[in-house]
């Protein structure tokens, strides 16, 4: 499966794909941000406890050394191994902000 994640604040195209292998996926990470690939690289594979694991202990944030705090990709590699997995709905959202 390959997610395209296009239009971040910070205007870095990324790609990002999952190759199950049994029971964990394998993630592969194309960007133009620096510090995003050297997270893809860093990655190991993924089983059902790394992903489901909490915010604080999952191993996926740990490893997202990247400069913007507010970087989209460390979800979008978890939700993405979800849905490769079968834990999750093929479903992303959207979000809107609206000023009073």
């Amino acid at each position: 499966m390959n997610v395209i994640v296009r239009d971040q604040p910070c205007g870095y195209l990324t790609v990002i794909r999952v190759k199950k292998e049994g029971g964990r996926v394998k993630v592969y990470i194309e960007s133009e941000c620096p510090d995003v690939n050297k997270f893809g690289e860093k990655l190991p594979l993924l089983d059902a406890k790394s992903v489901l694991t909490k915010i604080p202990d999952n191993p996926v944030y740990k490893l997202a050394d990247i400069r913007h705090s507010t970087c989209i990709i460390p979800w979008i590699v978890l939700k993405t191994a979800e849905i490769e997995l079968g834990l999750n709905v093929e479903k992303f959202f959207t979000f809107e902000v609206e000023r009073e």
